[in-house]
């Protein structure tokens, strides 16, 4: 289920016109419109104007209606010089222009006793975005999207929004929808239209050309949903059952918590299910697990899918003969090991492990498994920060990757 916001009438209607299967809904004041839309299931919805209204909305889609991603779609003001009315900006990211904490210590834009500040969209949905616009003449640019409760008409405060916070359009809503997804770790996406350019014409443009601006916003959306993948609901539970921990282990970091995901029987089985179902095909003579999670997952899956399974351990955690491997750390280096006879020469080996991050230990873990003349069918997460390329260094060297669910921005 994929959910499209829009603040007005006219950033929505083209939608619902085209909506099949259509069923209305009423929560908390706003009409939910379910159906489908290039073949895809998906929720339509006018927030209204506002931060407010876009994030309550925001989070009745994703609580309610189980989304797995959110597309906010519509037009807004430009800040970028090079932008003309009815380009179209993908969001790259967003920031609420109008939050100011400094006299507290904080940047303009964070919010006040968090590091939240920049919300990063969907790296997926748009590179799918950008590939849909190809199919027609418009102007496209990726780029940072400026959020307050106010419209801006003065462009003495648009050139200073544009100086300041880098952005490239403004608007009433979108990165309050982001910062509802961020929080929830829901994908998004956000598509602006351009219908005035923030400064003293803005109300007179926004008036005469928005109509027009909120059609070429639907049609990139309409050709975007197109080329989406389904997505499970059991991967939006999964990730949805997965805790962030702030500034753990420590400050700027945000731990992605698999405790909460294992302790939750629907969802423990649903992650083994999942992995079963991908492998249960495969030609695979053994499963390997790095310390210390991996040994959670890769146990339960080698059961399941009637297969051994192989401990990679930390340097000195083995009683038998090893070969290791050495892998760079942030400060300094650290090694993992393996049983010398832990493989036999050309099995087929599955790696798992809880998380790919900078990927440093996974690729330790790869060349270990070489070393023993074993070969590696895929390397497996539960998670993948894939701002951090982790499975991008892992591909690179040669090796097939995949993960159940990303979590962008980390």
């Amino acid at each position: 289920m994929i959910g499209i916001m829009g603040a007005l009438e006219e950033e929505v209607e083209l939608y619902l016109s085209e909506l099949n299967e259509t069923k209305k809904t009423k929560l908390t004041g706003f009409l939910f419109f379910s159906g489908k839309l290039s073949g895809k299931d998906v929720v339509v919805v006018k927030s209204g104007a506002g931060k407010v209204n876009a994030s309550i909305c925001a989070q009745i889609l994703i609580l309610n209606f189980k989304v797995s991603s959110i597309i906010f779609t519509g037009v807004a003001g430009a800040l970028n010089p090079d932008l003309e009315i009815k380009d179209i900006v993908i969001s790259k990211d967003s920031v609420q222009h109008d939050i100011n904490a400094e006299e507290l210590g904080f940047k303009k834009g964070q919010i006040p006793f968090s590091d939240l500040m920049v919300f990063n969209a969907s790296d997926e949905m748009r590179k799918i975005a950008f590939s849909a616009a190809d199919s027609f003449d418009l102007k496209v640019i990726e780029g940072r999207i400026l959020t307050g409760d106010q419209f801006i008409t003065d462009k003495k405060l648009s050139g200073s929004l544009r100086k300041e916070f880098k952005g490239d359009c403004v608007d009433m809503e979108s990165a309050a929808v982001a910062h509802v997804c961020a929080l929830n770790n829901v994908p998004h996406l956000i598509i602006r239209s351009i219908s005035d350019k923030a400064d003293h014409s803005a109300s007179v443009d926004f008036n005469e050309f928005s109509k027009e601006a909120s059609k070429n916003s639907f049609l990139l959306v309409k050709k975007l949903i197109s080329s989406l993948k389904e997505t499970k609901a059991d991967t939006f539970d999964i990730k949805s059952k997965i805790r962030a921990v702030p500034d753990w282990p420590k400050k700027g970091i945000m731990f992605r918590d698999i405790t909460t995901l294992l302790k939750d029987k629907g969802g423990f089985n649903q992650m083994i299910d999942l992995l079963v179902e991908r492998y249960k095909g495969m030609e695979i003579d053994a499963v390997v697990g790095i310390e210390a999670r991996g040994f959670i997952t890769g146990a339960v899956l080698a059961n399941r899918l009637g297969l051994g399974f192989v401990l990679i351990r930390k340097k000195g955690k083995l009683p038998a003969e090893t070969v290791y491997e050495e892998y760079d750390l942030e400060y300094g280096k650290d090694k993992i090991e393996i049983h010398k006879d832990a493989i036999e020469k050309g099995d087929k080996v599955l790696i798992v492990d809880d998380l790919i991050a900078t990927g440093g230990t996974a690729l330790a873990a790869c060349n270990l498994v070489k070393k023993l003349n074993g070969k590696i069918v895929e390397v497996s997460f539960i998670i993948n920060l894939p701002d951090l390329n982790g499975k991008k260094k892992l591909e690179k060297a040669g090796f097939k990757t995949f993960s159940l669910v990303d979590f962008e921005g980390e």
